[in-house]
């Protein structure tokens, strides 16, 4: 089945998402970001991050389970080390700010961590822990979630599809750019296979309401679970973001954290933590990124299986995807389109998709 294919340009998509966050109930600055986020994931090709979740994100802000009005605020601070309470502020503007926050701690410290609680979904983790990058260190970034994955051997959600990002310096762009759920897909994957009218899904992506192993992405939508990567080594991953952000925190964990389309009127209280690193403190940025160059190089050269042309580093595909979107735009198909022309028609604004 083929579906026709629309291109928006990425100034007018960026345009439009930021009307429909303002008119939702968001300030000028942080409409700007947040639509940054949701378009720059759209871009590198990740859209079960991308502008699809503004329908989502504007009940929730109707509905109070993000509050526009609030403000992050310090817990307490420590040499290098920070813990914000979110308040339940729009996700990406806290992770924005949580970023700013460790990139001046690590110049200070050589390393910074700032740990947030009380958040709500920040989209693509890869977009903050390539800010940290781009300023020359490393980042890494973590996130706990409302549950979607079971336990390895369990059959109902207990954890979120806690995910991590880790993203490199290099000269131009990141050299590796690690952005990963722990999870053996992004929910907003199978999501958007159900909406795209798409009947089947790789085995071993879920399992239906009753714990049985499907195919059909609308038994994930109707109470199913998404299973763990690498079965029993995904869950311990999976439990350690967990440990790393929401237990350390103070914040909720496990299955008290709250799947963001379950009670639009509640906050999600996921907690994130960022971690930044100061290269320079072992050797000179140049060395640094000499050396990685290097590494990338003795990795990429190495004999190719077969039905395999080229080895891709981790975060490569997405920037090659950037590159053309940037050029020739965003691709959506008739069936994404329909929630956000919906939602463009309830608040009374223009849309890109015509």
């Amino acid at each position: 089945m083929t579906f026709a294919i629309h291109r928006v340009k990425v100034k007018d998509l960026l345009a439009f998402a930021q009307e429909v966050l303002q008119k939702a109930g968001l300030e000028f600055e942080d409409a700007a970001i947040t639509a940054d986020v949701l378009v720059a994931a759209d871009v590198c090709g990740i859209s079960s991050h991308g502008t699809g979740l503004l329908p989502t994100y504007v009940r929730r802000l109707q509905q109070g389970g993000i509050r526009a009005e609030a403000k992050p605020k310090e817990v307490w601070r420590k040499a290098g080390q920070l813990l914000v309470d979110a308040y339940g502020a729009m996700g990406p503007v806290t992770a924005v700010q949580a970023v700013h926050e460790v990139l001046t701690s690590a110049k200070r410290y050589g390393a910074g961590l700032v740990m947030v609680k009380n958040s709500n979904h920040i989209g693509m983790l890869g977009y903050y822990s390539r800010m940290i990058a781009e300023q020359g260190l490393i980042g890494i970034v973590l996130t706990n979630s409302g549950p979607n994955v079971a336990a390895w051997g369990g059959a109902e959600p207990v954890l979120g599809n806690n995910a991590l990002s880790v993203s490199v310096p290099g000269r131009d762009e990141p050299l590796f750019l690690l952005d990963m759920a722990t999870g053996e897909v992004a929910c907003g994957r199978v999501r958007l296979a159900a909406q795209s009218g798409e009947k089947e899904i790789p085995e071993g992506w879920i399992l239906d309401a009753k714990g049985r192993p499907s195919t059909d992405p609308q038994d994930f939508i109707n109470g199913g679970v998404v299973l763990p990567f690498g079965k029993h080594k995904g869950f311990g991953i999976g439990m350690l973001v967990d440990l790393l952000t929401g237990v350390m925190s103070g914040g909720l964990f496990a299955s008290k954290v709250r799947r963001q389309r379950e009670d639009y009127a509640k906050i999600a209280g996921s907690s994130h933590t960022f971690i930044a690193y100061d290269v320079t403190q072992y050797m000179s940025l140049e060395t640094f990124i000499e050396r990685v160059e290097e590494w990338i190089h003795i990795i990429k050269c190495t004999k190719k299986a077969d039905g395999f042309d080229e080895i891709l580093i981790p975060g490569e595909r997405e920037m090659r995807t950037k590159r053309i979107r940037e050029s020739e735009g965003v691709p959506f198909e008739e069936k994404q389109l329909v929630p956000l022309i919906q939602i463009a028609e309830e608040l009374e604004i223009e849309h890109p998709f015509s």
